[in-house]
């Protein structure tokens, strides 16, 4: 069968959206499931559950930096391949296990072997694509990846009803699926087998570098809109069990409100391209975070969370999508840049799952959006007083 480039393209994309849907579906299950398997098997509090679900995440971040300089010289779809088999692995053996340190010990091979998963699905499908067609393909994998976060919130929440691992069971058995499915497609087509390591394809490249200055308060914006995710997927739920004493299921139901608003963002920015390169809406987004956290902590109804769920989905939308978008463009070593994008908003979780734990077992979840919203709008203000002087130097100049 012969298959053109345009051909090639095209499934090619199909099938890195449809894998990106059902493993983020599958990370952000185990994530969610993670929380409640933590209380409710092991005894944790609040606290040393943030500490917990951030081991898989350092371990990540830790990882990525290491492995950064190694993975260029690889072809992504088999680093892909690897990350899946090593994700459903460690997610066995912690289903599993009655011992603590065992647990913590499978978190931290979890996202050890994650490590090798988003930066190359990333650096893989906007190889090559620059302007409008790149912002085409980054908000289409995003649309496929958050849509997966927004259907696991309900899923995870009716699963963990019946059992805390059962969810874990089912995320191994997506994982292989996804495996089976790059396994595949490489076979089948041969323009996805023959695609080359990063490091080949830019020996035979005459490109040079032409990044944009704008990813720095873009990646600023992925940090601080990841702690706030951080801290609703990780210390929400327990406040709303806790404190608001609604069932898992509803809490799903409110996040998969977030889910929605960030898939619609998704599709929309991809249409539109008004926010390339304009440092006012990187500014606005964190600024309208900033606000709406501390709006929050004068609320306590179902309607106030809904509604800050929702437009938090559209803000969260566009700050990775402008962390995404401005850290690719114009760059040469697009896996290299995926994998600051990624460890920037690991450190984002990270602040969010621990600072957030800390803050909710010791004060309160309105202490813990106050925190947020302050050190949001006081980062803002440093942005802004650098960014003026940027200009003003380069008009003098």
């Amino acid at each position: 069968m012969e298959f053109t480039k345009e051909k090639v393209d095209t499934i090619q994309f199909w099938v890195l959206n449809v894998a990106s849907f059902v493993a983020q579906l599958t990370i952000a299950m185990v994530n969610l499931a993670m929380v409640y398997h933590l209380r409710s098997f092991f005894l944790l509090s609040a606290d040393k559950i943030g500490i917990a679900a951030s081991i898989s995440t350092g371990s990540y971040l830790l990882f990525c930096i290491l492995l950064s300089p190694y993975t260029g010289h690889f072809r992504p779809r088999n680093l892909v391949e690897i990350s899946l088999l090593g994700m459903a692995a460690s997610v066995g053996f912690f289903a599993s296990t009655a011992n603590l340190g065992v647990a913590y010990v499978c978190l931290a091979f979890y996202g050890a072997w994650m490590s090798l998963l988003w930066p190359q699905i990333e650096g893989w499908f906007s190889r090559g694509k620059e302007g409008s067609q790149l912002s085409r393909v980054s908000n289409a994998f995003n649309f496929s990846w958050s849509s997966g976060v927004g259907v696991s919130s309900f899923v995870a929440g009716l699963l963990v009803e019946r059992s805390t691992t059962l969810p874990f069971f089912v995320s191994i058995a997506l994982f292989l699926l996804v495996f089976l499915m790059i396994a595949t497609s490489s076979a089948l087509v041969p323009g996805i087998r023959a695609m080359k390591s990063e490091k080949e394809e830019n020996r035979t490249s005459d490109k040079i570098d032409e990044s944009t200055p704008l990813r720095f308060y873009c990646w600023i914006g992925v940090i601080i809109l990841y702690t706030g995710m951080s801290v609703i997927l990780t210390i929400f739920p327990l406040y709303a069990q806790d404190v608001l004493l609604i069932s898992e299921s509803f809490t799903g139901l409110l996040l998969l409100f977030r889910g929605v608003a960030t898939c619609i963002s998704f599709l929309l920015l991809g249409k539109f391209g008004f926010w390339h390169f304009k440092k006012r809406y990187i500014f606005l987004v964190q600024a309208l975070f900033a606000l709406s956290c501390l709006l929050l902590t004068g609320f306590s109804s179902m309607l106030a969370y809904g509604l800050f769920f929702f437009l938090f989905g559209i803000l969260f939308a566009t700050a990775y999508a402008q962390s995404m978008f401005h850290g690719a463009s114009g760059s040469i070593n697009r896996s290299q840049r995926m994998i600051v994008h990624e460890v920037l908003l690991t450190v984002g979780t990270i602040i969010g799952a621990v600072l957030g734990g800390y803050l909710y077992e010791t004060f309160s979840f309105s202490l813990v959006l106050l925190a947020i919203g302050i050190g949001t709008l006081v980062v803002v203000f440093f942005e802004l007083s650098v960014a003026f002087a940027s200009t003003k130097r380069a008009v003098i100049a």
